[in-house]
């Protein structure tokens, strides 16, 4: 039995896969028993290829002295993982100078295709990385990697001169705008059979080699494209449509990167989509009184030393305009976020102009055709404004007199009038 097992630790492949089928324990809980093959067994992160050689050789004559599915075992053939992890790494900091585990490289930022790289520190930490060139996992307790500060880009150190992907951030700036044509798919002839990233061959043969990005409509290989989920901008301003479909990376980075910037303007794109989705007529609504509301508060003194505007409000874009939206202000619609934190907003802001700010309760106004003693403001659901002078009035109030205003027919009148007494005047 020792001599199979001995067999089986020999190979990289089977150990990694033992250490998943075993169940999960600590990465720093070392058994008791073990406690005095702590300094043999190399754990210093800083140990040398000597070292580690001597660990890996002691580490399996401990996995064959251990019993069977012993806590002992288990906790042996994951050290054993990494430290030939570890030997490997430091193999590969020999032959390249600039290797960041060399102290003298000074290496931990590097940009590269417009990503801003920063070297990760080795933590022990239960979130799997993969690396976004050799779709390969990132062994984050003993390897160097890199991950962009921009878009999230993952890859090894030894990757790292080899990355064709430009930056999602640099893509979505150049760009400014989505793609809003539905799957615009030209098909694999249009590439020359190649993949769109890498221009590795795909083959027609094999249906599952090249798989399509709904985004952008191109093909890429199984290393480019992961088959991850996103939902399509396209999809959402045109048929009102947030399943998420499969993207390749870069796009999903440039998704990822740009949900949160509002670059959709339906008035523009889709006016329509407003009278087809209850939801986003009653969010297009409450923006528009909140706009009213946020030139009260900009002149407001009292607002401005509360900051009223500034704790209150996350997303600016919501209050600034009325038409721009982000993807995740189109996803919090359908799922009724939005229309929530609109309506939150819009109750802070009502009290303040109000009940509490005498100022902002003062400049409101009356309707001059029914005379009611009720202050309006110009962005209350019942009251309409004239255009051409600024006149508040109710919406009923107003349909009555057939939308004529009654304070631009007083400035007409006295404009006449003024015109009349300088004609005889001048005679």
């Amino acid at each position: 039995m020792n001599e199979q097992y001995q067999d089986s630790v020999s190979s990289p492949t089977s150990i990694i896969s033992m250490c998943y089928s075993s169940e999960t324990f600590s990465d720093d809980q070392i058994p008791s028993t073990l406690v005095a093959e702590e300094l043999q067994l190399a754990l210093n992160k800083e140990a040398t290829e000597t070292e580690l050689n001597k660990a890996i050789v002691r580490c399996k004559e401990l996995v064959l002295n251990s019993e069977q599915c012993s806590v002992e075992r288990k906790w042996l053939v994951r050290h054993l993982i990494e430290l030939r992890l570890r030997l490997q790494e430091c193999k590969e900091a020999l032959l390249d100078p600039q290797h960041p585990r060399n102290k003298s490289s000074g290496v931990s930022r590097r940009v590269i295709k417009g990503h801003h790289l920063n070297l990760q520190p080795l933590l022990r930490t239960s979130t799997t990385k993969y690396c976004d060139h050799c779709t390969g996992i990132i062994w984050n307790v003993v390897q160097a990697w890199y991950e962009c500060e921009d878009c999230g880009y993952c890859c090894h150190h030894k990757c790292i001169s080899s990355i064709i992907r430009e930056c999602a951030h640099v893509v979505a700036s150049e760009k400014g705008c989505y793609e809003l044509n539905i799957c615009p798919e030209e098909g694999l002839s249009r590439q020359r059979y190649l993949c769109a990233e890498c221009k590795t061959p795909l083959s027609i043969s094999n249906v599952g080699e090249a798989r399509r990005c709904d985004y952008n409509g191109l093909y890429y290989c199984s290393a480019c494209h992961w088959s991850s989920l996103a939902v399509i901008p396209a999809r959402v301003v045109h048929n009102w449509d947030l399943t998420p479909y499969p993207v390749c990376q870069a796009s999903l980075q440039q998704l990822k990167v740009t949900v949160n910037r509002p670059l959709i303007n339906l008035a523009l794109i889709n006016p329509r989509l407003f009278s087809l989705v209850h939801e986003l007529d009653l969010v297009r609504r409450s923006r528009q009184e909140l706009h009213g509301m946020r030139k009260y508060l900009l002149v407001c003194r009292q607002a401005k030393e509360d900051h009223l505007l500034w704790k209150n409000v996350d997303t600016p874009h919501l209050i600034e305009s009325t038409d721009l939206y982000s993807l995740q202000d189109l996803v919090n619609t359908h799922n009724g976020e939005l229309i929530t934190k609109l309506h939150n907003l819009s109750e802070i802001f009502l009290k303040h102009i109000k009940e509490t700010c005498a100022v902002c309760k003062g400049r409101g106004h009356i309707c001059e055709i029914c005379s009611n003693d009720e202050v309006l403001f110009p962005f209350d659901s019942l009251a309409v404004i004239c255009g051409d002078c600024g006149a508040v009035y109710h919406k009923n109030c107003f349909s009555r007199k057939h939308e004529i205003c009654q304070r631009c027919i007083r400035i007409k009148e006295r404009l006449e009038q003024s015109t009349l007494f300088s004609d005889d005047n001048g005679d």
